[in-house]
């Protein structure tokens, strides 16, 4: 990153966090802690870029395995940029009942030669087709159902499209990978080829497979990627799918007719830790050469820089350009607690793998960032989707660790001296069926600790009082009257600094309940208070956290959820 870069970068966070009082709602979501760029993600995402405003600077477009794509406005031509988040170019298609409809796999084109790009997405419907009935600067994309109408009978419900003039005529032709269809179709790690018969404003698409002469079937998914890598007038071609490895195939045809021949090495520097990698070609750093990008499975986007040239490429991992701080796996919980003892809050996690994962903030308690760290005790397990909470349970001074589990028990590990030992006696004896979410702390007022553990069946929740010597007593009678939803999270927090403690309950559909406090620390009264969290919402199972993380003097709030990503308000 150049200097002009981090400045701005810099000023960007320190606008942010300075003013968040300006703003008139309760929470102001501040993207720039958990994902630097600007650009969060979902599961199986699949990144696509292009200048859709006519400005000079690649936006993004990216699909996922969720219910609609979004759109990121590339915010300068620095490298790296920033981007920002704007769906309401892409509302009106997923509107009217359209939710669910393709999301998986975007590309745009201009498919009917008026000089503006058109959206085709891949997904559960085949290929869908929206032409841009607005504008190189503004555009207007309207669902038309014929296009596609010889292609999506022959591909099933999970196609990744890749358009290129194939065959030099002056049209888009279209390679098609075959995934793994729910409703049947071609064997998945299939390339199929359709040429366009059509004209540049009149595109018509039919089987040809001499345009995949050459690709085999790569195993299970093909995500085709076409782009002039090594600058000899024709299109390479690069294939991701659901194992670690991409396929390289350069065009050692001609820019008339291609023939595909498998390339390992200039590739070969891609990492092999992750699956179901979509790539695409862009000119991020704006030097005249494609740079590669690819989604996968956790969502997080990969950068590799073209070091070389248009003609000679080197391909080199660039770290910093899409890092987002997440889970890489589903069931994020989130903890808050200064762990390292430096000043500001760390952050620990837990996930559907049973383990605990801990993010040590390397910034301020003006400024958080946070980094994932291995410690002696990520090790530690409790089986299946823990959801640890640091808390000083035997009072010397250093953070014990509190974990719900899959198997409805809780947890506790005992810190001495930065090694934990599990505790099996203290709260052995508590089950509340399925999924325990714990929540700890003096909600009684006599100076020792409680425990509120929330469950998979709403009713089944627990509230277990220590009547002393950390001798835990059911008596649910405390919070009487609290509806808590099944699937859900508790957290015991004085949210409206009255010096006692609020509940606050993570909903499976990534809302939160709120129950102010207007008793007394020592006998409380719940009061249902939903409107302070209005607008707070994230895609599944919300999981809190408050603390003052920017030293204004009032908390903020983390949301973890279930696909592992994290929300800073």
């Amino acid at each position: 990153m150049n200097d002009k870069s981090k400045s701005f970068l810099l000023f960007l966070l320190i606008f942010l966090f300075t003013n968040i009082a300006v703003f008139p709602q309760n929470w102001l979501k501040v993207d720039s802690v958990f994902t630097i760029s600007g650009v969060t993600v979902k599961s199986f995402s699949c990144p696509f870029f292009v200048d859709i405003d006519n400005n000079g600077t690649k936006d993004l477009f990216l699909g996922n395995n969720t219910d609609m794509i979004d759109y990121f406005r590339n915010n300068s031509m620095l490298f790296p940029s920033t981007f920002t988040k704007d769906n309401s170019i892409i509302a009106n298609i997923y509107s009217g009942g359209l939710i669910n409809t393709n999301s998986d796999y975007p590309a745009l084109h201009d498919l009917d030669g008026d000089s503006d790009l058109d959206l085709i997405i891949g997904g559960y419907y085949g290929l869908l087709y929206y032409e841009n009935k607005g504008n190189v600067t503004t555009p207007n994309f309207v669902k038309v159902d014929t296009l596609f109408v010889n292609v999506n009978p022959l591909i099933g419900s999970d196609p990744k499209p890749a358009f290129a003039d194939l065959d030099n005529d002056g049209d888009l032709d279209l390679l098609v990978g075959i995934g793994e269809s729910l409703l049947g179709g071609p064997e998945p790690g299939l390339t199929l080829g359709f040429r366009n018969i059509g004209a540049a404003n009149s595109a018509k698409f039919l089987a040809d497979n001499s345009l995949v002469t050459g690709i085999p079937d790569v195993g299970l998914n093909s995500y085709p990627a076409l782009a002039d890598i090594d600058g000899d007038s024709d299109y390479d071609l690069l294939i991701g799918r659901d194992g670690a490895l991409i396929h390289y195939y350069k065009n050692t045809g001609t820019s008339t007719q291609p023939v595909w021949t498998r390339e390992t090495n200039t590739f070969a520097i891609v990492e092999t830790s992750t699956f179901w990698k979509n790539p695409t070609f862009v000119d991020l750093d704006y030097d005249n050469d494609f740079d590669l990008v690819y989604g996968q499975s956790s969502g997080i986007l990969y950068v590799y820089r073209n070091n070389g040239t248009a003609t000679n490429p080197l391909f080199q991992y660039y770290s910093d350009y899409f890092k987002v701080i997440k889970l890489n796996g589903s069931g994020g919980t989130v903890s808050l607690a200064d762990y390292d003892n430096d000043g500001d809050y760390d952050m620990l996690c837990g996930m559907w793998d049973g383990k605990f994962y801990y993010f040590r903030n390397n910034g301020t308690n003006l400024k958080p960032i946070f980094n994932p760290v291995s410690t002696n005790f990520s090790n530690l397990t409790v089986n299946s989707y823990s959801s640890p909470v640091f808390v000083d349970f035997d009072k010397d001074g250093d953070f014990d660790i509190i974990s719900g589990a899959l198997d409805g028990k809780v947890y506790l590990f005992i810190n001495n001296n930065g090694s934990f030992t599990a505790n099996n006696s203290i709260f052995g004896f508590i089950d509340v069926g399925w999924m325990s979410s714990p929540a700890i702390a003096d909600i009684d007022g006599d100076g020792d600790l409680d425990l509120l553990v929330a469950a998979e069946t709403g009713t089944d929740y627990r509230f277990y009082e220590n009547t002393g010597n950390n001798v835990f007593v059911q008596n649910n009678s405390l919070f009487a009257g609290i509806s808590f939803p099944s699937y859900s999270s508790a957290t015991l927090a004085d949210v409206d600094n009255d010096w006692d403690y609020d509940l606050i309950i993570g909903r499976s559909n990534g809302t939160l309940f709120y129950y102010r406090n207007d008793g007394s620390a020592l006998s409380p009264l719940w009061v249902r208070s939903d409107s302070l969290f209005n607008g707070v919402k994230v895609k599944q199972n919300a999981n809190t956290d408050f603390a003052d993380l920017d030293g204004d003097g009032r908390k903020d709030l983390i949301v973890g959820e279930y696909d592992g990503n994290f929300t800073l308000l």
